[in-house]
């Protein structure tokens, strides 16, 4: 029953996207999954030997990082992608289980969780070595793929469930301030290698090992755990989708009858405008979780690796583009259904389009700064003058790059979205991945780039090549602003975003 409902579901939602070449970018997205695959299974297989110990010591860690990001992807999604919102498909008798499939079948749209698989998959074909039984250690870094992203959906679906009571909420926040407390203090007293080698990967990884290396009992005996856990955090995850679902929540068991202090008025237009945007994002639960997540998780795992400086400069690429991926790709989503009202008002058009482009800017910075300042407690010294130009050209040049590709997206692709629920996203999830993917590439050239930059010994090569990629940004803003300009984009833009 949930199987037969998904291929519909995946159908209906393919035939809704109407643009042919839309369509032929999102089946070359899709095709380059594998492509990739391939290609990091071939490039592991081929490189030099010359440190294929060292990997070997390192490949617990990396398959440990991708348990990490399975496990909090579905969490910071509450519970994971949604195939449609939910009051789309109110009026069907869609059950739990299509909603939990669903959510499994969308992981691969995460950029993240792709790159890392991609990753995985190149280091264990060079761990393995080029030989005839590799593809057994593919095998288990498969199997122990399938394991930990199905196993992070029923964690996710367990806490969906709890957090529907006060009680649950209170437990959740409490397990989740033990967690970070336990890692910042093994930060704090070194001891990140102690645990790190205490990880339960390490047997995964010399399975993996053992199975390339003719080892047929040990590779089997673990490939054959991993599958039946695999198995058996389905089994779960149904359970706990369908017991998530089933909770009515607390939220309607009494009358909300808090007492609000009014907000001072602002002194202009601008001000106001700025106010309420301001508040659309901290409205929102997505929001606030994924603004959370990125500006602590970052900067904890780049002090955790003890990244030196110029590692560090390639940060804030990265978090810039995951800050725009959160509301700035459809910014004007942030008005609902309000949005018919603000335009009505007697005001400047340019007013909502520059504030919405400054919160885009603020999400970006806060981000930025918070992951920077928690990276460099443990890069040992202070940054040199060309690696500070490096660092602070990097985040200027990244965020208004994700700004300029947001606000001209936000005008010209205008989407539905109310983010009132905790699965809510400012676009369809193929848009999103194919926005993912622009956005990644773009920041990431730039701060590969500026990383290099940070190895001269002058400060004014950074600051150099930052002018010309400044300016273009903002010749981009410019342009964006120019179509906002338009009485009719503009009525589309509102109608869009406020009604459908």
């Amino acid at each position: 029953m949930s199987s037969s409902q998904v291929l519909p579901l995946v159908r209906l939602r393919w035939r809704m996207v109407r643009s042919t070449q839309a369509r032929w970018g999102f089946g070359l997205l899709a095709s380059s999954v594998p492509v990739l695959c391939l290609v990091a299974v071939l490039v592991g297989l081929l490189a030099p030997r010359e440190r294929s110990f060292d990997v070997l010591l390192l490949a617990p860690t990396a398959y440990l990082s991708v348990a990490v990001l399975a496990v909090l992807a579905p969490l910071v999604a509450g519970g994971g992608n949604e195939l449609f919102p939910p009051e789309q498909l109110s009026a069907y008798p869609i059950t739990a289980r299509t909603q939990y499939l669903a959510s499994l079948a969308l992981t691969p749209l995460n950029l993240a969780w792709t790159s890392q698989v991609v990753a995985l998959l190149g280091l264990t074909a060079y761990v393995g070595g080029p030989t005839a039984f590799v593809p057994l250690a593919l095998v288990t870094c498969l199997a122990y793929v399938g394991l930990v992203t199905i196993a992070g959906q029923a964690l996710a679906w367990g806490v969906v469930g709890l957090r529907h009571r006060q009680r649950g909420r209170v437990v959740t926040w409490a397990a989740a301030v033990g967690i970070g407390t336990s890692a910042l203090f093994v930060l704090l007293t070194d001891n990140v290698s102690s645990v790190l080698d205490e990880s339960p990967t390490t047997d995964v990884v010399i399975a993996a090992f053992a199975g390339a290396n003719r080892e047929f009992g040990r590779w089997a005996a673990t490939t054959a755990v991993l599958a039946a856990l695999a198995l058996a955090a389905d089994r779960v995850g149904r359970r706990l989708c369908q017991w998530a679902l089933r909770q009515p929540g607390d939220a309607t068991g009494g009358i909300d009858a808090r007492a609000f202090r009014r907000r001072t008025g602002a002194r202009n237009d601008r001000g106001e405008q700025l106010a309420v945007d301001r508040a659309s994002v901290w409205r929102s639960r997505s929001l606030r979780r994924g603004l959370v997540v990125l500006g602590i998780l970052p900067g904890l795992i780049a002090a955790a690796a003890a990244l030196d400086w110029p590692s560090l400069v390639l940060l804030p690429g990265l978090v810039a583009a995951g800050s725009g991926l959160l509301f700035g790709v459809n910014a004007f989503c942030l008005d609902g259904s309000g949005a018919v009202w603000l335009a009505s008002l007697p005001r400047r058009p340019s007013v909502a389009f520059w504030c919405k482009a400054q919160v885009v800017a603020e999400a970006c910075l806060v981000a930025i700064s918070i992951t920077v300042l928690a990276g460099s407690l443990r890069a040992g010294r202070l940054p040199t003058t060309a690696e500070a130009a490096a660092m602070g050209c990097c985040a200027v040049v990244a965020l208004l790059r994700v700004v300029a590709f947001c606000m001209e997206w936000s005008v010209s692709r205008p989407h539905r979205a109310d983010l009132r629920g905790p699965r809510d996203t400012p676009a369809p999830p193929g848009v999103m991945a194919a926005y993912s993917v622009r956005l990644a590439v773009s920041t990431t050239l730039v701060a590969v780039f500026f990383s290099a930059l940070a190895e001269v010994a002058s400060w004014e090569w950074p600051v150099l090549f930052a002018v010309p990629l400044v300016l273009l940004s903002l010749r981009r803003l410019a342009r964006a602003s120019s179509q906002w300009q338009d009485e009719f984009v503009r009525s589309r833009v509102v109608t869009t975003v406020a009604s459908g």
